[in-house]
């Protein structure tokens, strides 16, 4: 991981093999109107996903990008990068000190605007010598109980 620096209760997380070992895709399912069930029987390509080099796993702390559709216990797959597009979800550290999961957007005078996805959570403007851009979420797994 480069560069990577976490704090509190953000750690990396390993993908377990034996989790995803021998996960078939049997298809395509839609939420909305109801198709026809045809069995289309493929290996999936979970694992790749989430090993690929350069990525890493972070477990979500908070609700902070609730509208975002992320929410807490949430395992996010980041790929490491320095660069991002206005809009996407980065891990961003500040002031080298702090890393927080925010929506990225570029404003005019060297300035970053940091954006929460939730209604109970400002926006941070920073100049963009204070922000390191540590990755992009690229992935995200959700266990339901």
């Amino acid at each position: 991981m480069n560069n990577i620096t976490l704090s509190g209760k953000c750690r990396p997380i390993k993908p377990r093999s034996p989790l995803f070992e021998g996960l078939v895709e049997l298809g395509r399912v839609t939420a909305g109107i109801p198709l026809e069930a045809i069995e289309d029987r493929k290996r999936n390509e979970l694992l790749s996903l989430l090993t690929a080099p350069g990525r890493y796993a972070l477990q979500v702390s908070d609700d902070s990008m609730c509208e975002a559709g992320i929410i807490q216990g949430d395992i996010l797959v980041v790929q490491s990068q320095q660069q991002a597009r206005n809009g996407d979800i980065v891990v961003a550290l500040i002031d080298n000190e702090q890393v927080t999961l925010k929506r990225i957007r570029y404003r005019s005078g060297n300035r970053i605007q940091l954006l929460a996805d939730s209604p109970d959570l400002g926006d941070l403007i920073l100049a963009d010598s204070r922000v390191i851009i540590q990755g992009k979420v690229i992935g995200q797994i959700r266990q339901y109980r």
